[in-house]
């Protein structure tokens, strides 16, 4: 079995803070600008777009600022528009995108997948989610189209998490979503996304360490020192499944989210559970007293009893940030967007888009001279056909 202690999740894709998560970003966002505001040379009539090679740097990001601190702001520096005049987009309106994009993964595979032969666990559009955010850390949406990049994410994380979907399923599913991408955009894409996170697919999520934290809670209450912590109380199995079945239900949002790549699955287990605590104990309180149900319970505590102290000590910090990150989720906020969607923003960012990604502008240009030699090739036969 996999040891977290030596995943490059942990050592190559955990960033120290928020602040160091928008930094990195906002570098993704000027080498594009930069390389968006570079005059192309190109022959007259020429159809190609010449990509830049796939960024990486987010890869051993934290690691590197700690070595070689950068304290220049990338967002205030380099091009803002590009050599038609068009504003680029902002790191901001990037990860708007990235965002929406993320949150439309579950609808593709996993549990809730809207085609029926794309259903499959929650760990799949977990692991999906997760390579595809990674690879916009470095790279930006303005060179790399997000919806493609994110079919791709579904791929692969169907391969990694060993339940191979087929391309032509997933290209019915996002049919299915009225958001189609073809066979032949979700292959290169591939192929970018495997370069842009190193080739690195070993994901950890949060699920396993909520089934291990319920099941050693259940354990531990049972014990002279853990039934202290129910007032005396002997617990039922059945007593914790609201804990556990709502602590789950939080991951679902987690999972799209910034927050798996500011902290370790164990620590954001613990923190649904205590979020989780906090919902079951306010719907008790509203049923009657001689309703029987879960008492109050002090999960923190648990961790102080359960563990040492030091490993309490630090757990019970990282829960000061985490735990109200967790409950902002369903306010839109560290990049969940399950909940909300403001739809005016998102036409604007996008059309914003449309006018300076590089992306996109072969297939016109090629549907285009399609049509032009369709209709010249009708005038010829027309003209032969009166001679």
């Amino acid at each position: 079995m996999a040891d977290f202690s030596e995943a490059s999740q942990l050592h190559d894709w955990m960033l120290a803070s928020p602040a160091m998560l928008d930094k990195c970003r906002a570098k993704g966002n000027l080498l594009a600008r930069e390389y968006l505001a570079k005059p192309k040379e190109q022959e007259e009539g020429s159809t190609s777009t010449t990509l830049p090679p796939v960024e990486k740097f987010a890869c051993g990001y934290a690691r590197a600022q700690k070595e070689n601190p950068d304290n220049e702001d990338p967002a205030s520096m380099g091009p803002q528009k590009d050599a038609s005049n068009h504003e680029f987009l902002t790191t901001d309106e990037e990860e708007f995108m990235v965002t929406f994009y993320a949150s439309k993964i579950p609808f593709l595979i996993g549990p809730t997948a809207q085609h029926a032969f794309l259903r499959r666990p929650h760990k799949f559009p977990a692991t999906a989610a997760a390579l595809f955010r990674r690879f916009y850390l470095s790279n930006s949406v303005m060179i790399h189209d997000p919806k493609a990049v994110m079919v791709a994410a579904a791929f692969l994380a169907s391969k990694v998490e060993d339940g191979t979907a087929r391309v032509r399923e997933l290209e019915k599913g996002t049919e299915l979503m009225q958001s189609p991408v073809t066979q032949a955009e979700i292959l290169p894409a591939e192929l970018f996304l495997l370069d842009g996170i190193r080739f690195q697919l070993m994901c950890f999520h949060s699920f396993k360490p909520v089934e291990a934290l319920t099941e050693d809670l259940r354990t531990f209450l049972k014990s002279e020192r853990g039934i202290t912590l129910v007032q005396n109380k002997r617990i039922a199995s059945e007593d914790l499944k609201p804990l556990f079945h709502s602590a789950w239900g939080l991951l679902d949002d987690v999972m799209v989210s910034d927050i798996p790549l500011l902290f370790t699955p164990g620590q954001v287990g613990l923190a649904a559970m205590i979020v989780a605590n906090e919902t079951v104990q306010a719907k008790q309180a509203q049923k009657p007293e001689e309703e029987e149900g879960l008492p109050p319970l002090d999960l923190l505590a648990y961790v102080k009893l359960r563990f040492s102290e030091e490993q309490g000590r630090q757990m019970e910090e990282k829960m000061k940030d985490l735990v109200p990150m967790i409950k902002g989720l369903k306010e839109g906020k560290h990049g969940c967007g399950n909940h909300t969607v403001d739809m005016a923003k998102l036409k604007a960012v996008h059309k914003k888009l449309k006018k300076c990604r590089l992306w996109g502008k072969k297939e016109k240009k090629s549907k285009k001279r399609s049509a032009e030699g369709g209709e010249e090739s009708k005038k010829k036969k027309s003209k032969k056909n009166k001679d």
